[in-house]
């Protein structure tokens, strides 16, 4: 009874005393999920993937090259065609919000959040997903 009550304990301390090898890369991922990724204006700089699917007005985005100046090449096509064109866009980004402008027209995007290599927006009609695929001049 004795040895079994030892054997248990030493078994629970065991058990107790083992650690995770990947623990430290868990707190880490989890921390910067809770913080986030710091977002700065710099980072916008490079190609973004839009995830499917990201339809703006009737226009699919497929993706979008920001360039310094203000600049932004958007690849897209109509809803449900498959000829893609690109148009460049001015673009700017102030506190939570992307808003790019051409002719008059408007996309004003907001920011709900940035963990690296993904950007979270949101319009009045949904949310969108775009990933970080180039950085400026590659």
């Amino acid at each position: 009874m004795r040895l079994t009550k030892h054997l248990f304990s030493l078994f629970a301390l065991i058990l107790v005393s083992c650690e995770c090898p990947y623990q430290d890369e868990l707190d880490r991922a989890q921390q910067r999920k809770t913080t986030g990724d710091m977002f700065y204006a710099d980072v916008l700089l490079g190609t973004w993937q839009c995830y499917y699917s990201m339809i703006i007005g009737g226009v699919e985005f497929k993706q979008i090259k920001f360039m310094s100046g203000g600049k932004a090449d958007i690849t897209m096509a109509k809803q449900h065609d498959t000829e893609w064109y690109t148009e460049t866009y001015n673009y700017a980004y102030y506190g939570n919000t992307l808003r790019f402008s051409r002719s008059g027209s408007n996309i004003s995007l907001t920011i709900d959040g940035y963990l690296f290599p993904e950007l979270y927006l949101r319009d009045s009609f949904g949310r969108y997903t775009m990933a970080k695929r180039r950085a400026d001049g590659c």
